[in-house]
């Protein structure tokens, strides 16, 4: 029912298409894999804190996931969601370290870069999350604003290497955006507590 509503960002076809054009077909399959075991841990906890999931876009840092009513959530079963995924990431790294398997200094690489990335504070990566869960609401905004110099920061630094570049230009992106729609989105917050916690 859950593996229904994931699905996968149009910008990872480009990344899909470069693996299957230089036979990396191994190396596509361990990305694929590690990220859906990544957000597999984001669903594990969203379902273990009544959340239910609408969907799951896999993307190539992670994924988002949209979940119903999580801005009524408690601001520590909204940490705990963010910071599922890393764990699971990291679970899966120490876990492989009692295997000897084709492959593994390359697995290992993946999952050590999914981790080191979704534990930078800022969004929409998970470490974002996590901050954005425990922060107070007026410091949102300057949140997002410090995540859209950061990411460009880091697009900056990360520019001789492609993966890495073209990772933090699409956060980059993304977050510009919703820098643009945070008024919208405050407003659509607002109604939607207001109708769900009406008597």
């Amino acid at each position: 029912m859950y593996f229904t509503k994931i699905r996968m960002h149009p910008i990872m076809i480009p990344i899909i298409i470069y693996l299957i054009a230089t036979a990396q077909l191994a190396h596509y399959s361990i990305i694929i894999c590690s990220l859906l075991f990544h957000e597999l841990g984001h669903i594990a906890a969203a379902k273990w804190t009544g959340l239910k999931m609408s969907s799951c876009t896999i993307l190539p840092y992670g994924g988002a996931i949209k979940l119903k009513n999580l801005q009524l959530a408690p601001p520590h079963h909204q940490w705990l969601i963010a910071i599922a995924g890393p764990l699971a990431t990291a679970i899966l790294y120490l876990t492989a370290q009692f295997f000897y398997f084709p492959g593994q200094a390359f697995f290992n690489e993946v999952q050590l870069t999914i981790l080191a990335l979704n534990l930078i504070p800022i969004l929409p990566l998970d470490g974002g999350q996590a901050l954005k869960a425990i922060i107070p609401k007026h410091h949102q905004n300057t949140h997002l604003a410090l995540s859209i110099c950061l990411s460009v920061l880091l697009l900056l630094a990360t520019y001789n290497k492609l993966h890495l570049a073209f990772i933090f230009s699409f956060i980059a992106f993304q977050n510009i955006r919703s820098w643009q729609y945070r008024k919208y989105d405050e407003a659509f917050n607002k109604i939607v507590t207001k109708q769900l916690t009406l008597p």
